[in-house]
């Protein structure tokens, strides 16, 4: 089983609507996409760039697949996944394209029966005045959603007067996970918790910028709801220093922080068995992404808790086929590999380039 070709596409597909951010705000999804096939079978990856957030970029992400594509021709998926793994490994962001692609493709070629795949999803409340938010918040719960995100980071006061909007509409069991995007500064953070009014708010997560580790045990300690770091877990030091310091009930991985779903699987299992809360799904990444984040959750187990690999409802097209269910707040992918639209991604690519040879 030796690889024949491999493609690469920078895409940049459409939103449905403005994505608001406390970084930035996002009008489309600026991807880069890798397919690799051989013996008839073929895998693909993702990696969705969000300014500010990762320390790697899309450029770095294309040299990495162009310094290897030439070299993984003609040989073993297996052996080129793990060289890849190893010699890349600080690149998580850059290198998760092409090692997820090899471990679709690894997939495809040793698995005969395909999964379904059903997990409770977060539903994201974008709503800017309050009667967007009223509307966006009973739309989700009537929509099955029992976990709601809102974003926040931005005027403390403001923040706080939209999420009591929020709040005053719940319906019972229904709980909000409360984003700031390390939007507040240190005192900022601290108003927000102590006039905040916990009922409904499952967490608040990564309030302070991905350094302030001192800020971050500060602020635990007068906490009035758990606190979970995203930004700040960018590698296995990280957590290792989030169950040092104990400044948080919490974790979030996406893949793209990890680089591959085995060392996403690994980081789960570890941050678990340490007594945190583990949060995974990537809200900025097309379906593809979404769905090997899914493939990783059903099989740690990791259940529980509402995924927010939700970056595929954001997006006005599906790149899979079977495309992606939503439906009563849950995600549903179907038996067996789905088809990838190339045809849908090229559209939407404004860079492309292939090694060896690619069959339609």
């Amino acid at each position: 089983m030796k690889i024949l070709g491999l493609t690469a596409l920078r895409t940049r597909l459409p939103l449905i609507r403005p994505y608001h951010l406390s970084l930035v705000t996002l009008d489309y999804f600026d991807s880069i996409v890798v397919r690799i096939q051989a013996n008839g079978k073929e895998g693909f990856g993702e990696t969705t760039n969000v300014s500010g957030y990762f320390h790697e970029t899309p450029e770095d992400a294309w040299r990495l697949i162009e310094k290897w594509a030439p070299k993984i021709l003609d040989r073993a998926p297996e052996s080129v996944l793990r060289e890849v793994s190893e010699t890349e490994k600080p690149l998580s962001f850059a290198a998760t394209p092409l090692l997820t692609a090899l471990e679709e493709l690894i997939r495809a070629l040793t698995q005969t029966e395909g999964k379904r795949v059903s997990l409770p999803l977060l539903g994201v409340v974008q709503g800017v005045t309050p009667e967007e938010l009223v509307a966006d918040t009973e739309k989700l719960q009537d929509l099955g959603f029992r976990t709601l995100k809102f974003k926040v980071g931005f005027d403390v006061g403001e923040d706080l007067n939209r999420l009591r909007v929020v709040q005053k509409v719940l319906m019972p069991g229904v709980q909000v996970r409360v984003d700031a995007n390390q939007g507040y500064t240190f005192d900022q953070a601290e108003r927000f918790l102590k006039e905040l009014d916990p009922e409904g708010v499952e967490l608040l997560e990564q309030p302070l910028a991905p350094s302030a580790w001192k800020e971050m045990s500060r602020l635990a300690r007068f906490r009035t709801v758990p606190l979970m770091l995203d930004e700040a877990i960018a590698s296995e030091a990280d957590l290792d220093r989030a169950l040092g310091t104990g400044c948080a009930q919490a974790v979030k991985f996406k893949l793209m922080k990890c680089g591959s779903m085995a060392e996403l699987a690994r980081l789960i299992k570890k941050a678990r068995s340490a007594g945190l809360k583990v949060i995974v799904g990537n809200g900025v990444a097309m379906d593809i992404g979404c769905r090997h984040e899914a493939l990783v959750l059903h099989e740690t187990g990791l259940t529980e808790d509402a995924g927010e690999m939700n970056g595929f409802l954001k997006c006005t097209e599906q790149s899979l086929e079977p495309a992606i269910k939503a439906e009563g707040g849950h995600f549903f992918i179907s038996e067996g590999q789905p088809r990838v639209r190339w045809d849908v991604l090229s559209r939407f690519a404004d860079k492309e380039s292939i090694w060896g040879r690619i069959e339609d």
